[in-house]
């Protein structure tokens, strides 16, 4: 690999003060990333509210029930990885809007299903079609700002799963009530057909602004091959970062209600009305810490490090017997504290690397928190059977001490963490 600190385009283009405000184009594609973003997390929490009425109606059991939300995770999962592989093959816009078309059509499709075999296949194809779209929409705000902001654009553009999930409950809900669960994805799908012609209508074209930048990126991006990304123990230190995250997520999404309602005795009413506090701080969070790193140059350390001790203490507290509005308190702390180092995981490949093979990077970096979302309920689950509620908050803190310890032992910034790629290809080059 090239030295690209060396190359006169990259000098001339470091000479130039950084751009901290989107510009237009940027702020666009923000917005209609931001709507794909919004339909996915809809269109995935609908089912969880339509599956009381699925099971009836199909005559499902609760095991099969399960099932059909697994499905997609399991698929979502293994696409990840060859879903940004495709994305930097093909290009963000065309990958981006072939996966909100896909998975539109087959939220529609789950509409229709009649018997359980084809509801858990639409349900796969369903993951699949949403798989790819992750990689796709960081990879094409990637293209429309510098680097010295893409974190920024990537945390407002994430702050949408919040709003995707108030969407999925307010709405979803409401459509079930009026119009039946069918219905309901109908229409949940007919908009994100609409979403999907957006993206491909209306979102701006790759940057101009930095041509001379962006030409040093492609020639660094041929010189960085997938290969060299698998290779990467770095890269794999931030997986390994992300699924401490995911550990704390999804373990947090998927049993801290059952937890009110059956250890604490608190109406469902009252813990679906608390949700919103945790999804909110985690919204807001996500763009703060976006935010944040890129003020820090993508030194994701300087947030990951106290915010998962922050996780800790406020993980510790939630083991004790405290009044339900402290707990729910605890909640929002902990959604917050952990959605300020979302962004920042990503921060040192996104930033660092060319954005040629961002698609790829991004998308295994994911990949940890899908594990994650795979593995940990069940953990938890088995542990809360066996053991105490007491000791399935200990996975959590397991969760936060991986992603601490990862975020230690992985390189510090961007530049470092892209000057390993150059430093492995020296040593293979001395080595010949």
């Amino acid at each position: 690999m090239s030295n690209t600190s060396s190359h006169p385009a990259l000098s001339q283009a470091q000479t130039k003060k950084p751009r901290t405000r989107l510009s237009r184009d940027a702020k666009l594609a923000v917005l209609l990333f931001f709507l794909g973003w919004v339909m996915s997390y809809a269109d995935r929490q609908l089912i969880t509210l339509a599956l009381p009425y699925i099971g009836e109606d199909l005559s499902l059991s609760p095991t099969q029930q399960g099932m059909l939300i697994s499905a997609f995770f399991v698929t979502y999962a293994i696409v990840q990885i060859p879903g940004g592989m495709l994305v930097d093959r093909l290009g963000a816009k065309r990958t981006a809007v072939a996966g909100v078309l896909a998975w539109s059509v087959f939220t529609v499709a789950t509409g229709t299903a009649g018997s359980f075999a084809v509801m858990l296949a639409v349900r796969a194809l369903f993951g699949i079609g949403e798989g790819v779209y992750p990689a796709a929409s960081v990879k094409a705000v990637a293209e429309r700002t510098t680097s010295e902001q893409r974190m920024t654009a990537t945390g407002w553009m994430y702050s949408s799963n919040a709003v995707g999930t108030i969407v999925a409950a307010v709405a979803g809900a409401a459509l079930i009530g009026f119009i039946g669960w069918q219905g309901a994805f109908f229409v949940l799908g007919a908009v994100g057909v609409l979403v999907a012609v957006a993206i491909g209508v209306f979102l701006p074209k790759v940057r101009a602004d930095s041509a001379a930048a962006i030409a040093v990126e492609e020639e660094a991006a041929s010189t960085i091959a997938t290969k060299d990304l698998f290779r990467s123990a770095a890269l794999w230190g931030h997986v390994a970062m992300f699924f401490g995250y995911g550990v704390v997520a999804w373990g947090m999404s998927a049993w801290v209600p059952s937890y009110l309602v059956s250890a604490r005795g608190i109406p469902l009413g009252v813990v679906a009305a608390a949700a919103v506090i945790p999804v909110l701080a985690g919204g807001v969070a996500s763009i703060l810490g976006g935010r944040l790193v890129d003020r820090l140059g993508g030194r994701h350390r300087l947030i990951v490090v106290p915010g998962m001790l922050a996780c800790i203490l406020v993980l510790a507290m939630m083991t004790q017997e405290l009044p339900v509005p402290v707990f729910i308190t605890l909640i929002g702390l902990l959604s917050f504290f952990s959605g300020m180092c979302y962004m920042p995981v990503f921060s040192s490949p996104v930033r660092g690397l060319p954005t040629g093979v961002v698609g790829t990077a991004y998308a295994t970096i994911s990949t940890g928190s899908q594990v994650a979302g795979i593995l940990t309920p069940t953990i938890m689950g088995v542990v809360v059977e066996n053991v105490s509620w007491e000791a399935a908050f200990g996975v959590l803190i397991a969760g936060c001490v991986i992603c601490l310890v990862a975020a230690l032992l992985v390189p510090r910034g961007p530049e470092e963490f892209l000057a390993t790629f150059t430093r492995r290809e020296k040593a293979t080059a001395d080595a010949i």
